[in-house]
């Protein structure tokens, strides 16, 4: 499982970007077929995974690979929207 930035904002878990694509349009924005939403979507890079922080009230502060591999060990379902800047 891996992370992918879909734009400033917003990352999704996923096996693959294209998995990540048609999970953000048809999940997070209704449908709308427009790639135009994307910014350059990519993968976070493993060393990114390591600094970048996943806030939660819940679960405190961790990395996104902290989270990640919380998320794969308590069974989550997968395309999954992961993170945003917006909530």
């Amino acid at each position: 499982m891996k992370i992918f930035s879909m734009n400033d904002c917003d990352w999704v878990a996923a096996e693959t970007l294209e998995d990540a694509k048609a999970f953000y349009l048809r999940d997070c924005w209704s449908g709308v077929e427009d790639e135009g939403t994307f910014d350059d979507p990519h993968e976070v890079p493993a060393d990114k995974m390591q600094t970048m922080i996943f806030h939660s009230d819940e679960h405190g502060d961790l990395t996104f690979q902290q989270e990640l591999d919380r998320q794969i060990a308590n069974g989550g379902k997968f395309p999954a929207f992961f993170a945003s800047t917006e909530y």
